[in-house]
């Protein structure tokens, strides 16, 4: 059972930490990283998602790490090349209790009073509008759950079709994405069932598969096909799927 909680937001290459003061009543105040209420992620800083959560593990000095804690990250679109290196952080520190959240939903929710303008890098605006109890509840658009999935564009595939379908794309997929970062990026609780090695498919498979995804609604093979094309790893397209992605 998680005892304390923490949060993380990301909007571009910025990253706050928010931490749970109380079990009752829960309220959220801002935690400092290196003195700072926003920590870079640039190319140029010494910090990465990961080493944020590691400090957070590090400051609790625990052998446990993160395994008695809940982790909540709340992420802009254009910040989701991180999730991957946040992903290997919490498996890392033990962590198994998760939610992935998107800004953008969220922030649609929020109603603010007439002449107010957003303030999303003032840390006490972000804890009265997205982190306080009730305002970001678990909404099909936005929340993972083990049987629904993050809509990262509002759309987003669950981790079961990604994971058909994303091995049929590349080759050997399964060597560069392992199934904890997959289901972390579709915000899925469940981690695919993967053997290792994992075997590729033959001819045959593959155009087998290849008629059946292209017999998936349009919304569906759209989905895939931006997921796939936001991926940052080094991953070879197959020959005989480059025309989808070409296209798309």
């Amino acid at each position: 059972m998680s005892t304390e909680k923490y949060a993380l937001v990301l909007r571009g290459d910025q990253v706050a930490c928010f931490e749970s003061t109380t079990a009752v009543n829960e309220q959220w105040k801002v935690t400092l990283i290196n003195g700072e209420p926003w920590v870079s992620l640039s190319s140029h800083s010494a910090q990465t998602a990961g080493s944020v959560l590691k400090q957070l593990s590090e400051r609790r000095n625990l052998r446990k790490q993160l395994a008695q804690v809940h982790i909540t990250l709340i992420y802009e679109q254009v910040s989701a090349g991180y999730l991957a290196d946040v992903s290997r952080a919490l498996t890392e520190l033990q962590c198994s209790s998760w939610e992935v959240l998107r800004y953008e939903p969220l922030a649609e929710r929020i109603t603010l009073p007439q002449g107010e303008l957003p303030r999303p890098y003032d840390g006490a605006w972000l804890v009265e509008h997205l982190l306080q109890p009730g305002l970001a509840q678990p909404v099909q658009e936005s929340v993972a759950s083990p049987t629904t999935s993050v809509n990262g564009m509002s759309e987003l595939p669950g981790v079961e079709l990604l994971q058909l379908y994303l091995p049929l794309l590349f080759q050997n997929f399964w060597s560069s994405i392992s199934p904890q970062d997959l289901a972390f990026m579709s915000g899925s609780l469940q981690i695919p069932d993967v053997e290792s090695p994992y075997p590729e498919p033959s001819l045959e498979a593959i155009a087998v598969l290849r008629r059946r995804f292209l017999k998936l609604p349009a919304a569906q093979r759209s989905t895939v096909l931006g997921f796939a094309q936001e991926l940052t790893y080094k991953l070879k397209v197959r020959t005989q799927l480059r025309d989808l992605l070409e296209v798309f």
